[in-house]
């Protein structure tokens, strides 16, 4: 995981586990196909709601102290 996946990861934690973003978005798509994230539709056209994953917090655990 990249410094910036780390913190948008992070940041979707602090927000309730969501971070609004467009459904293009380069890191989170990288997370989803990796199993650390899900996807789901958001309320404008192009934008989505992305999740962290059980599997994804345990990887950020294991990366903890990186980005900070």
């Amino acid at each position: 995981m990249s410094i910036a996946q780390i913190n948008d990861m992070k940041h979707a934690l602090r927000n309730g586990n969501r971070f609004y973003a467009e459904s293009n978005n380069e890191n989170w798509n990288d997370l989803v196909s990796k199993g650390f994230a899900t996807k789901h539709p958001g309320w404008e056209d192009g934008m989505a709601y992305f999740r962290v994953t059980a599997t994804g917090k345990k990887k950020l655990s294991a990366e903890r102290g990186l980005g900070e």
